[in-house]
């Protein structure tokens, strides 16, 4: 099986082994198991943030579509890393329960949701976790509460520990259904409106860059670089930060991403960091680009007056 077959953005070639632990302690055993042989790994679970490469895999993907449990016990849903953001939502309605209706239509399983604190439509998971177990790299379980892990807007220890986020436990409020269906149906008709799912995307393929004051997808539409689109990859014609995959590769997909933040930085000064994240086997070329850091050099003539213009349309 191709992994683009079960990847978000439907891109990916083949591995030695693609793996779906069915609980938290196979996971953790899984886990051991890959320690100690050393063995190269990573980690897919919707794929809804990520480009997954073209070349084999030495190694092992792993993914979480067995780790669906859902339970609700009072106010408190227990929730494993599979479970997908719509679930939750859905889930979540039936009790009346109210905190996580932002999370409707969100693209992306609960596992990466947290690992990354997701955040929209005025949510943020931060707000309604109340413990973690995850899996560290040698399979010991861990557990931690809301204290110390979310360090901000897409940014948790986890990204940098490198723990596998396995099942999350969330409080949420009592609320009354109607309402909350309805936000749940504002959060669906939005992103339909921006046509968020006309093609596969990973969603916004660049960090907002707070130094310059102005979101990236504006930093990237004012640097032209629809230019860049073919056939097969596409800048959407309504969110330059989204890039479609019309039948491309992984391969031109990365390419593209490359050229637009080249552009951002000759027109803005701005270098812009990856919100994508990229799996697997990067070829070399690509990789030396994709690994490049420039100090930023904001060009102020050219960035005031879009900051002007953002401001004006909030």
């Amino acid at each position: 099986m191709k992994l683009s077959e079960i990847s978000y953005y439907q891109t990916g070639g083949t591995c030695d082994l693609l793996t779906s632990p069915g609980s938290v302690q196979e996971l953790a055993d899984l886990m051991s198991r890959i320690h100690a042989d050393q063995t190269p790994y990573f980690l897919l679970g919707a794929g809804s943030n990520s480009l997954v490469m073209d070349d084999h895999w030495p190694g092992i993907v792993v993914m979480f579509d067995q780790l669906k449990g859902l339970t609700t016990i009072d106010h408190q849903v227990i929730a494993e890393a599979g479970v997908s953001n719509t679930q939750l939502a859905e889930h979540c309605l039936v009790p009346g329960l109210s905190g996580a209706e932002w999370m409707y239509y969100l693209p992306g399983q609960l596992g990466a949701t947290v690992r990354m604190n997701a955040r929209c439509y005025g949510g943020e998971i931060s707000g309604i976790v109340k413990t973690v177990t995850t899996v560290t790299q040698d399979g010991q379980i861990r557990q931690y509460d809301n204290k110390g892990i979310f360090l901000g807007y897409k940014d948790t220890i986890f990204m940098t520990n490198r723990e596998v986020v396995a099942s999350v436990v969330l409080t949420l409020k009592p609320g009354e259904p109607e309402e909350i269906r309805k936000q749940m149906d504002t959060c669906r008709k939005d992103r339909e409106q921006k046509h968020q799912f006309v093609h596969p995307s990973c969603g916004c393929v660049f960090k907002n860059d707070y130094t310059a004051g102005v979101p990236s997808g504006l930093l990237l539409d004012k640097a032209g670089v629809r230019e860049f689109s073919t056939d097969q990859v596409e800048i959407s014609p309504w969110h330059a930060n989204f890039l479609f995959n019309r039948g491309a590769s992984a391969r031109q997909i990365l390419e593209t991403a490359l050229n637009m933040r080249e552009a951002v930085y000759e027109m803005f000064g701005v270098w812009l960091a990856f919100e994508m994240e990229i799996l697997g086997s990067v070829p070399k070329d690509l990789k030396t680009r994709l690994l490049e850091s420039r100090e930023p050099q904001l060009h102020e003539s050219e960035i005031a007056p879009l900051r002007i213009l953002f401001l004006s349309n909030q």
